[in-house]
């Protein structure tokens, strides 16, 4: 040996045995993170994705997620409405396993509700659509009645025209 004693090795060794691990855990934690990210993601993206017609979000019968995160909890979602904006956020309650901390992971999404607006919407354009269905054949029925009415004074004023060429009568057309 080269004259240290074992008690100095560990001296010497000990706090580089303390931050090598703590170097492993900094690399461990952020890839546990990117993996947290990657499924609220997925999550935000798969739910944002179900509506209905309207735009309202097709929610699941829980808020708790069928997936843990890397630190054993259940992935949440949560929905909120602001006039016609409808918002889902999932989230990881990250490694503290408390929500709504600093360290939670998130992913957002927002869609246009128009749950009420639609509904009124569609049903003034079917009667827009009959109301302009029935003018549409009024107007039809009025035309050619005039139509009618405008061929059968010509036709009688021809033969008034005719008769009175044929008396010899012939007056102008007023």
């Amino acid at each position: 040996m080269s004259g240290h004693s074992p008690s100095r090795i560990l001296l010497l060794t000990g706090p580089f045995l303390l931050l090598f691990p703590a170097g492993c855990g900094n690399a461990r934690l952020e890839a546990e993170r990117t993996k947290a990210e990657s499924q609220v993601r997925r999550w935000a993206d798969t739910l944002d994705s179900q509506t209905t017609e309207t735009g309202v979000y097709l929610r699941p019968e829980k808020s708790e997620l069928p997936e843990r995160d890397p630190w054993g909890a259940s992935l949440s979602v949560s929905y909120s409405q602001g006039g016609a904006a409808e918002t889902l956020v999932a989230r990881s309650v990250g490694p503290d396993g408390t929500s709504h901390t600093e360290d939670d992971i998130t992913a957002q999404r927002s869609a246009v509700n128009l749950k009420g607006i639609g509904q009124g919407i569609k049903k003034n354009v079917a009667e827009t659509a009959e109301e302009a269905a029935k003018g549409t054949a009024r107007g039809l029925i009025r035309g050619a009645k005039e139509g009618i009415q405008d061929m059968l004074k010509k036709e009688q004023r021809a033969e008034k025209e005719k008769e009175e060429t044929e008396s010899g009568e012939a007056r102008p057309n007023p």
